[in-house]
């Protein structure tokens, strides 16, 4: 009976049986949820950069070291040689290269170990404000629905905020925007920020608030790491969307406001859908999906089904060919058999004709010399060889088999003996 791909992949106890494409992607999947970004420290090794302009090497320790990629679209230009022996920190993500299955770095960020030293600071601060709740997800204020007006503060000559006003005035030129100009860099940027969050907090006419400026070096983010700035993020009434820096860039800001934004222009966009019609919209598009994936699986189906139909099992096929070949072995022995009774009559009437009639010596020994081809033929006839204890093995492309060199483990062989065939799977080849 045939049985279904599906059935074939799992245990007799009902465990499923990966393939080791599914276990590397679910491997993949599983560490890259769990260290979504990480700091690494380590010495470089076993530094390469191919023509394709990626940087390969590996990051050590005393105890153990792990292959690091660091693409070409995420470099950018830093101010020391990388080279075997540096020391320094990585910020990465963690996963796996599933083609191979080797566990793996990817670099999107590099810094010289006296860096590493002032991210260290920061990552403590972190810890800090983390243990506090600052980061809990259950003090996240939700963003309004349809606000009437929003704050942006901002640089009033950065591009950030010209990002933000295009995003407003295609979406939902409705929504008012109100700017609290700050710094954005530099020593006195942290207080600038929190001044411009204070004004906005008493004026108290905005429904929620973006923090926000363009990408740029960790100096030129780091007043954005402020401790200050995070208690007052995290204590402030408005919702507060923080949008610094691009996507892989994290501050502090980040972490402790009610929503982060990967950019300015993706916090705009999240401050300005119109949700009513992008859920109608959204409705329409799930049923017509549903109804084309409906239309397009019974159709699948039943292509499955006419294929599964006409389709045998390899055993079944396996056995109608040995069962044809030894029709044919059938056929052929009786072909030799007919074929070796026909020329013993013929012997026998030239013997009873050669008593009769006086043969001239050449004659006779052609008549020894046919004799003999007769009785050649019958010791290698197939039957007769069978008959000794000998077999003809077939492999399973019903091809005789003179050798082992072509087999592998697991395969299966046929053997014809001399009365039926035996079917045989591989478990050890001697050469």
């Amino acid at each position: 009976m045939h049985q279904s791909n599906t059935a074939a992949r799992y245990t007799e106890d009902g465990e499923y049986i990966f393939t080791i494409a599914e276990l590397n992607q679910a491997a993949s999947q599983a560490l890259e949820s769990q260290f979504k970004l990480v700091f690494v420290t380590g010495e470089v090794s076993n530094l390469s950069r191919p023509a394709s302009g990626h940087i390969y090497f590996s990051l050590k320790d005393a105890q153990a070291q792990i292959r690091c990629a660091w693409f070409r679209g995420h470099q950018s230009p830093f101010a020391f040689q990388l080279e075997n022996g540096v020391a320094i920190i990585v910020l990465a993500e963690v996963t796996i290269y599933q083609d191979r299955g080797d566990y793996q770095l990817v670099i999107k960020k590099i810094f010289l170990s006296g860096a590493g030293l002032i991210q260290q600071k920061l990552e403590a601060l972190k810890r800090k404000l983390k243990a506090e709740g600052l980061f809990d997800a259950a003090h996240k204020k939700p963003l309004p629905a349809f606000p009437k007006t929003i704050g942006v503060i901002t640089s009033k000559t950065g591009a950030a905020l010209q990002d933000v006003l295009a995003i407003f005035k295609r979406r939902a030129p409705f929504i008012a925007i109100r700017v609290y100009p700050c710094l954005v860099q530099g020593e006195t940027a942290s207080k600038s920020i929190l001044k411009a969050l204070s004004h906005a907090q008493a004026e108290n006419n905005c429904d929620a608030l973006i923090i926000t400026r363009g990408g740029g070096s960790n100096e030129d983010l780091w007043a954005f790491n402020d401790e200050n700035l995070a208690y007052a993020i995290f204590n402030c009434p408005i919702p507060i969307v923080s949008a610094v820096g691009h996507e892989i860039d994290l501050t502090l800001s980040d972490y402790v406001a009610d929503q982060r934004a990967s950019t300015p222009s993706a916090a705009a966009e999240l401050l300005s859908p119109n949700q009513e019609i992008l859920f109608e919209i959204l409705t329409q598009n799930k049923n017509r999906l549903n109804h084309v994936l409906s239309r397009l699986l019974q159709q699948k189906n039943l292509h499955l089904d006419q294929i599964s139909r006409s389709l045998k099992h390899p055993r079944q096929k396996l056995i109608e060919q040995n069962q044809l070949l030894h029709l044919k072995e059938i056929q052929l022995n009786q072909a030799v058999q007919r074929l070796l009774s026909s020329k013993k009559q013929q012997i026998k009437t030239e013997e009873a004709l050669f008593k009769k009639t006086t043969l001239k010596p050449t004659l006779i020994h052609a008549r020894h010399r046919f004799t003999s081809l007769i009785e050649k033929m019958e010791t290698l006839s197939p039957i007769n060889i069978l008959r000794r204890g000998y077999a003809i093995v077939y492999n399973e492309k019903s091809q005789i088999l003179s050798s082992v060199e072509t087999l592998q483990v697991g395969d299966q062989i046929s053997a014809k003996l001399n009365s039926g065939s035996i079917l045989c799977t591989i478990k050890n080849i001697k050469k």
